[in-house]
């Protein structure tokens, strides 16, 4: 009997919790022992008694291993019990996983600030007294807890690691000095993103960086403040409001739309090494869950935490990425078949990832 498409998704996640805790080891492989354990359990030895156990045991796990690796996984052992709950397997689908470095977030931000959603950026700015979005005039700055990126209309596409949270005054200096390097001049800087929390709702749209560096002069703001009042003496260096109404838990004014998923998840500025995929699936893995977007549409998101899982210690586990890619494959399978695809033989999925994974992905092959 078959289940339902709508409830697979959930038959695997509650498989994939229970097989974590039979694998004792934490190997990600299915044992004798831990084979013996589950079958137990589930009353397949209480009739019977076999002399010969340990080899059917063994016979067993080797038919189990269909990628002949010696070794049965987490997801073949899946596969196995829910194999008249779905036609396809995994191998129907093409994976390709990437980390996307900063300049990619950036390039993706680019294009939905500028292209993806002009219209809407264009009429933020002007009901905010800023001007038209292509106000060559103006640099943007989204800075956000970890990294900053600047833009204008010109085409000034630049990302360095330091934000709110994260103080580095040698990227802040090497930002600075490409943006001087480009030799453009700027008669407005406007910082966006997660600087803009440093506001109130009380406050205006828009607030003068000196001001919310007097305000907090151990925060992020004076930090930037001092460097861009150093560089641009005679631009204009305000603060766009993100506070959100207490009221209401909204932001207080129409923020602009730079979300580089919005890119993502549209396929545009994806890195050169999966131009020629083209993604019919896009997962956007961050650091403790992953989103599905089917042609642009979000179809599903799921808990799976890569900080933990992939990161422990403060170390990139490689060897850990094929299981939880697997697991991704899965739950993308069947959220594929709760869309009323019954055959998605040869579908692309991309997964890109971002976060803590990426970071720690990056630096070390920088290191190399």
């Amino acid at each position: 009997m078959s289940e339902r498409p709508s409830n697979l998704l959930e038959v695997r996640n509650t498989l994939h919790h229970v097989l974590r805790q039979v694998d004792s080891n934490g190997d990600g492989y299915i044992d004798k022992d831990e084979l013996y354990f589950v079958l137990d359990r589930v009353g397949t030895f209480k009739k019977a008694k076999w002399s010969n156990l340990q080899e059917t045991l063994d016979k067993l796990l080797a038919g189990l291993d269909t990628n002949s690796d010696g070794f049965v996984d987490i997801q073949e052992f899946i596969d196995w019990v829910l194999l008249d709950k779905t036609a396809c397997t995994s191998h129907c689908l093409q994976i390709q996983h990437v980390f996307l470095s900063a300049e990619d977030e950036a390039r993706m931000e680019r294009i939905a600030l500028f292209e993806l959603e002009a219209k809407e950026n264009n009429d933020i700015l002007v009901r905010a007294g800023l001007g038209e979005l292509m106000d060559p005039n103006r640099l943007l700055l989204s800075v956000g807890s970890s990294s900053t990126q600047a833009y204008d209309s010109k085409g000034l596409t630049l990302s360095v690691p330091t934000g709110t949270k994260v103080a580095n005054d040698g990227a802040l200096e090497e930002l600075i000095s490409a943006i001087k390097g480009a030799g453009f001049s700027y008669k407005q800087i406007i910082l966006i993103n997660s600087i803009g929390y440093l506001l109130q709702p009380s406050d205006p749209v828009l607030v003068d960086l000196d001001e919310l560096a007097r305000r907090a002069p151990h925060s992020a703001a004076h930090r930037f403040n001092s460097a861009l009042r150093k560089a641009f003496p005679e631009a204009s260096i305000r603060v766009y409001n993100r506070a959100k109404d207490p009221g209401t838990k909204r932001y207080k004014f129409p923020q602009l739309f730079n979300d580089f998923s919005l890119s993502l998840t549209k396929g545009c500025g994806l890195p050169m090494v999966v131009l020629d995929f083209h993604p019919d699936v896009i997962v956007d893995w961050g650091g403790t869950s992953y989103k599905v977007f089917l042609n642009g549409k979000r179809i599903g998101t799921e808990v799976m935490d890569a900080n933990a899982f992939l990161c422990e210690g403060g170390i990139l586990r490689r060897e850990r990425i094929p299981q939880a890619i697997k697991e991704i494959e899965s739950s993308v399978m069947a959220l594929l078949e709760r869309e009323g695809l019954g055959t998605f033989m040869d579908k692309k999925v991309l997964i890109a990832q971002t976060g803590k994974a990426r970071e720690l992905a990056l630096s070390t092959e920088c290191q190399c």
